[in-house]
């Protein structure tokens, strides 16, 4: 069963891609152009493995993908080539897109009262000038970006802040950031619509972040 949501949480570990902006298809479709002459079912096989692995650098996707269904090498060189071309197709969307309903006013009520952190596996030079254009650097406590892994970035919050695990929140949208939490005792909130999504059914999960404020006693 999940663990009951805190309220009010301490800190809320949040996800980027999907639970702040809007943009979790938008990179989907990214891996589809930047393997757009490839196989058709075995593009099939790669949208499933990013669906499953959200929230996971997209250089160790790409590796995957190289190595595991094209058959080739996947060395570090033709890794980093893909990956800044994959950056050149989702840089300015992302920059440009929509808040996830609810984020930025969650984010507003949370702003001096939570401790609110931001992990993603975007890049974080990358992640550093987003959040900074989109005017979002001054809600973050921290903000953690590949290469470091979500595994480790959580550990590294929870150490360095002494946090309690169950007056901590995790928000994503992703089994990757679900399944850290878990293993740390978190409670986590998935953000998920109803049959677009890959959470255990009795998660507690919502389709975006409106009402979020007043469900964890921050409104």
């Amino acid at each position: 069963m999940p663990l009951p949501l805190p309220r009010p949480p301490v800190a809320i570990i949040f996800d980027f891609d999907g639970v702040i902006l809007d943009s979790t298809r938008l990179k989907h479709q990214a891996f589809f152009t930047l393997y757009a002459d490839e196989d058709p079912a075995k593009l099939k096989e790669m949208a499933h493995h990013d669906r499953i692995h959200g929230g996971v650098t997209r250089r160790v996707k790409i590796a995957h993908f190289e190595k595991h269904l094209f058959g080739r090498a996947g060395d570090p060189q033709s890794v980093e080539t893909l990956a800044m071309r994959y950056r050149d197709l989702v840089f300015d969307a992302v920059t440009a897109c929509r808040f996830v309903p609810g984020a930025k006013e969650l984010l507003e009520k949370g702003l001096g009262k939570i401790d609110m952190h931001l992990v993603s596996g975007t890049p974080l030079d990358e992640l550093k000038v987003i959040v900074e254009g989109r005017g979002l650097t001054k809600y973050f406590k921290s903000i953690q970006g590949g290469p470091v892994l979500k595994p480790e970035a959580f550990a590294n919050i929870m150490a360095k802040h002494g946090y309690e695990p169950s007056r901590t929140l995790a928000v994503g949208d992703a089994m990757t950031e679900r399944d850290v939490a878990v293993a740390l005792g978190i409670p986590f909130l998935a953000i998920g619509v109803d049959g677009d999504h890959v959470f255990p059914d009795d998660d507690i999960r919502v389709p975006h972040l409106e009402g979020a404020d007043e469900m964890i006693g921050i409104a």
